[in-house]
């Protein structure tokens, strides 16, 4: 028997074009490898879509590839993860599965006793025994683990498989410490493999009765901290010889990353560009990715004062495929030297807005003027994605409630 394992391809989560582009080229990629090596079956443990709703761009590759999986005889097992789960069942995965794409085993019934009882999809080719359970976002699937039939679960006989997308408390690595997740006695026994998700490195673990708990980590990386951490994603591929299993893992990397942090603290702007500069004419940046973060506290001057536009042009021109920078830890002397005294939020933020207010010009707004404006951008910042809102959607809403707040409809609609 052999199997693949992936988990976390987070399809369509990147809004850089380069990266959602290499994000749907590594899903495409570990599909061929399937296809070649001609594994069994594919387990496909949550997140898919970083939503329950992707862009038909998205859906149509997605479609495409699962398509030739199925047609060359390589069968697709999936969840929900807590990116493509919803509440209210509106999610493509539903209609991908009608399709006939790919089986979904998250499925069960309450039994007399108020237990949910999963049901067991057995792969035809192989016999394997499949179930598993969705993930949700803050572990509200705990709950539903703990409503679990685990008699049945346990005592069913053959080769058997958990699918899961949780973090588990025992096993979590140490980037992801500060993550919830829940205990692995939570998982039932008996089961020769654990195809986790959710956590974002890949890992084999045998742990008392549970044996291979398996996390594959993303397809690709998600975000600018994995793509410094992780650099590319993968997948396992699994054989089983006899009783014994061999996991492989399975490395999907379209480009290399080259990194470089500054710490800024006692520099000036120009000081931090200067370091940023010679690093450019040091390193080989073709074809590459380049991350560049920058922290600390400037000597002088603002962080807008850093041209990161210019720095990014100079790394194009030399060959390199992407530029992406992390300032949020940045900052400058006098926004570090405020004094707090407020005890309410809001009187913070104000005292705040207003103590910096006075720092900046905008067209000919009074600072009376440009703290109202101030205050009006952050509370349209701080609304939050509403329930099944796509992200293209929610930033267009966004979007618009900016426009509207500075009052500049009509130049906007000119320049679109």
């Amino acid at each position: 028997m052999k199997f693949a394992h992936m988990s976390d391809c987070h399809l369509g989560g990147w809004r850089d074009p380069l990266l959602r582009e290499a994000g749907l080229q590594c899903f495409e990629r570990a599909i061929d490898i399937c296809i070649d090596e001609e594994v069994d079956f594919i387990l496909i443990s949550g997140d898919l879509f970083d939503t329950s709703r992707p862009a038909i761009d998205i859906m149509e590759r997605t479609v495409s590839k699962l398509k030739e999986a199925k047609d060359a005889g390589v069968q697709s097992y999936v969840i929900e993860g807590s990116h493509d789960f919803s509440p209210t069942g509106k999610t493509m995965l539903g209609v991908l599965e009608k399709a006939g794409l790919f089986i979904r085993v998250s499925e069960g019934k309450a039994t007399e006793e108020g237990k949910l009882r999963l049901r067991f999809v057995t792969d035809e080719k192989t016999g394997a025994k499949i179930t598993g359970l969705f993930g949700r976002m803050g572990v509200l699937e705990a709950k539903t683990y703990e409503s679990l039939d685990r008699e049945s679960l346990e005592k069913e006989e053959g080769f058997k498989i958990f699918m899961f997308h949780t973090g588990l408390e025992e096993l979590k690595p140490e980037m992801f410490r500060h993550a919830e997740g829940m205990s692995i006695s939570s998982l039932p026994k008996g089961f020769n493999y654990y195809a986790g998700g959710h956590i974002h490195k890949h890992s084999v673990d045998d742990w008392g009765d549970y044996d291979k708990i398996v996390f594959p980590g993303p397809i690709f990386p998600a975000d600018f901290g994995e793509l410094e951490s992780l650099e590319y994603g993968g997948f396992y591929v699994v054989t089983k010889r006899g009783e014994k299993l061999d996991t492989q893992w399975r490395r999907l990397g379209l480009y290399d990353v080259l990194k470089l942090e500054v710490a800024a603290d006692g520099k000036t702007p120009e000081g931090v560009e200067s370091e940023i500069e010679k690093w450019l004419e040091e390193v080989y940046v073709k074809d590459k990715i380049v991350l560049l973060r920058v922290e600390g506290t400037l000597a002088s001057g603002r962080s807008s004062d850093i041209d990161f536009r210019g720095l990014t042009s100079s790394a194009m021109k030399k060959g390199a495929k992407l530029v992406k920078k992390k300032t949020s830890k940045l900052s400058t002397k006098e926004y570090e030297e405020i004094t707090v005294t407020s005890t309410s939020r809001e009187d913070l933020e104000d005292r705040l807005v207003r103590e910096h207010v006075g720092q900046h010009k905008l067209g000919k707004l009074s600072d009376k003027e440009l703290f109202k404006l101030t205050k009006n951008l952050m509370k349209v910042l701080a609304e939050e994605k509403k329930p099944d809102e796509t992200k293209r959607d929610y930033n267009e809403r966004v979007r618009g409630n900016i426009v509207s707040a500075l009052g500049i409809g009509d130049e906007w609609e000119e320049m679109a």
